[in-house]
């Protein structure tokens, strides 16, 4: 037998199916209700690369897991309609989805056995091989189905992480995950699980279906899921944003989201939120069920956060929730060599502030600027409150350039939310001083010192701004940080 040639296939339907995987993905995130449903984790390899052979009459199924992003060696697993296919296509086919697999990417290819499909994404892949006598219309559902087996592929290592984790140990995370995965397949639904910790209700779970932006971001005060986790009402059936529109969201919701309690005992736990693919309420028994798994889940998440704040209580700041200077001095600490940037910030006439509405009033502007902080920085930074009114935010691989757009994003953003106490509002803004490793510094030992050196100019300067550090020697910066000991904010 002779070597096949590759060439690409030019019907547009198929590329239109293929190529648009991503954007397949993408839409069904974010496009509410009518998005498919991706392939159920639990039945990878088999029974669901059979089915899908099966269902298109495919000459056969592949798809592989683990590598580089998907952790672990990775597999292959593949479903083949009888003897069709010899053992040199099928190496020469492994070949090919090996080297896509490397490169990442997704597209159709025309073999002498078959038309391929595939796409690659985060050491996951996924082929299918039609016959050349496919219609359009088969080729254009192989691969709306394609992608559905990409997003099952991609879910299943999380799943197996948290189901092969000890209950007796596992992490609010970890639970948060497992019911908002166990809520999906129940209910046919996107599931979002938040957790009422100190202050803040943080997300601490999302389903395959919802918005992964949302893990860790926290509940505006007075949103519907903040209400029901803080235990101010029983439930809420609301077509508002559940969380209170943290990230820009561009679904179309046709139906409200139910968001239902989570309680140990009598007292408030965290909610659950979820849109239904029906416009009322999910029948009686499922509901029933639905209500038993997530009661369950209320006694473990106490014991999680127990442990949890046993072991933060050192390094995690009591008021805002976000790290102390303790906590944020260790994971400096733990940097090395790596590249960054890193921001100081303190709020502008906060004495004013605390002189005028009270103490009190201070916390909740604090509370307020953390969460704002918090909820608009990648997942892999860190932000701390280091002193009264101030903050340091480290963004690990940022330029002092990036470090400085992010800072005055933080200014605007500070700037353009509202802020009121008992129904007084106050004009919230702060300061900023940005230096990065090594424009700045060679050494990360320099850093807080141009920090903060960049911030007292800030507020030199007429506050409500950002200024960055500039190359110094050390006895320049100690000078300048000696100038920078501030008695107004």
């Amino acid at each position: 037998m002779t070597t096949p040639s590759w060439w690409t296939v030019t019907g547009v339907g198929v590329m239109a199916a293929v190529l648009g995987w991503v954007a397949s993905r993408r839409a069904r995130r974010s496009g509410g209700r009518g998005g498919r449903l991706g392939v159920d984790p639990h039945l990878l390899p088999e029974p669901a690369l059979r089915w899908l052979a099966k269902a298109h009459g495919a000459l056969g199924v592949w798809a592989s897991e683990g590598g580089e992003e998907g952790g672990g060696p990775r597999r292959w697993h593949r479903a083949l309609e009888g003897e069709k296919l010899s053992p040199v296509d099928l190496e020469l086919i492994t070949r090919r989805l090996e080297e896509v697999q490397a490169r990442a990417g997704s597209g159709a290819e025309r073999l002498e056995v078959g038309v391929l499909l595939f796409g690659s994404v985060g050491g996951q892949t996924a082929a299918m091989l039609l016959p050349h006598r496919a219609a359009q219309e088969t080729l254009a559902q192989a691969g709306e189905d394609l992608v559905a087996l990409l997003d099952g592929v991609a879910r299943r290592p999380m799943l197996e992480k948290v189901e092969a984790e000890d209950p007796a140990i596992e992490s609010v995370g970890s639970i948060g995950l497992r019911l908002a995965y166990q809520l999906e397949r129940m209910l046919d639904a996107e599931v979002l699980v938040a957790i009422a910790d100190r202050e803040n209700v943080r997300v601490v779970g999302v389903s395959g279906r919802a918005d992964r932006r949302l893990l860790d971001t926290l509940a505006i005060p007075g949103s519907p899921m903040y209400q029901v986790a803080r235990g101010h009402t029983t439930s809420i059936t609301s077509i508002a944003d559940p969380l209170g529109g943290i990230v820009v969201d561009r679904r179309s919701r046709f139906t409200p989201a139910i968001i239902l309690p989570i309680r140990c005992g009598e007292d408030p736990v965290g909610a659950v939120a979820f849109w239904s693919a029906e416009e009322a309420e999910p029948v009686a028994p499922v509901m029933t069920e639905v209500k038993e798994t997530i009661r369950s889940a209320g006694t473990r998440f106490v014991r999680a956060l127990r442990m949890a704040r046993l072991s933060e209580e050192a390094t995690v700041d009591p008021l805002t929730g976000i790290k102390n200077r303790r906590g944020f001095e260790e994971v400096i600490g733990r940097v090395g060599l790596q590249p960054g940037a890193l921001v100081y910030a303190d709020l502008d006439r906060f004495k004013q502030l605390n002189d005028t509405l009270g103490h009190p009033a201070g916390d909740s502007a604090l509370t307020h600027f953390a969460r704002l902080v918090h909820n608009e920085i990648r997942g892999g930074d860190t932000a701390a409150r280091i002193g009264g009114e101030e903050f340091a935010i480290w963004l690990p691989g940022a330029t002092l350039a990036v470090g400085a757009r992010i800072a005055d994003h933080l200014r605007v953003r500070l700037g353009t939310s509202r802020w009121e106490w008992k129904g007084q509002t106050w004009p919230l803004s702060a300061s900023f001083g940005v230096a990065a490793c090594p424009e700045t510094s060679a050494t990360h030992g320099n850093l807080a010192a141009q920090a903060d050196a960049a911030l007292y100019q800030a507020k030199r300067n007429g506050r409500n701004r950002v200024e960055v550090a500039e190359r110094v020697g050390q006895g320049n910066v100690e000078e300048a940080v000696g100038a920078g000991m501030r008695t107004e904010d």
